[in-house]
């Protein structure tokens, strides 16, 4: 993924787990933002990839994500086996602010590994729906009448 894309998917999802998670979230806000963000990307990606390459890519998605954040490694094997239904036993202890970073950083990967495997374009398509865009940047109304 090029810079400029993996910064557009990271404003995309960050914007999106914020309007999910509210004005003051919780860590359990935030982790229904990211389970309910997941849950979404998911179901637009199963009819293209299969539910088992939806499995793959997230927790291979997972597997790079706990080099940053290594609290979140499943502790057991069926804890592994499905990473979202376990996330919030990983979240419990943690700030709204490493869950939202931690989160965001889950699904950016898993859109990087997707991207990497189908493409940017496609991936932007297949998402976009998903993903609520960045706000613009505010602008001065330097006209003056």
């Amino acid at each position: 993924m090029t810079t400029a894309a993996h910064s557009t998917a990271h404003g995309s999802i960050q914007g999106t787990l914020t309007q999910r998670a509210g004005d003051a979230p919780d860590v359990g806000a935030v982790l229904d933002a990211v389970v309910s963000t997941w849950q979404t990307m998911a179901a637009q990606l199963e009819p293209v990839i299969g539910a088992r390459g939806v499995s793959v890519l997230l927790n291979r998605a997972l597997y790079l994500t706990v080099k940053s954040y290594p609290w979140m490694k499943p502790t057991n094997a069926q804890e592994a086996a499905e990473p979202m239904d376990n996330l919030k036993l990983r979240f419990a202890d943690r700030t709204a602010l490493e869950a939202s970073e931690a989160g965001c950083a889950l699904l950016v990967t898993f859109t990087e590994l997707l991207a990497s495997l189908i493409g940017e374009s496609l991936t932007e398509r297949l998402l976009a729906c998903v993903w609520q865009a960045p706000s613009p940047p505010f602008e001065q109304d330097t006209h003056h009448d």
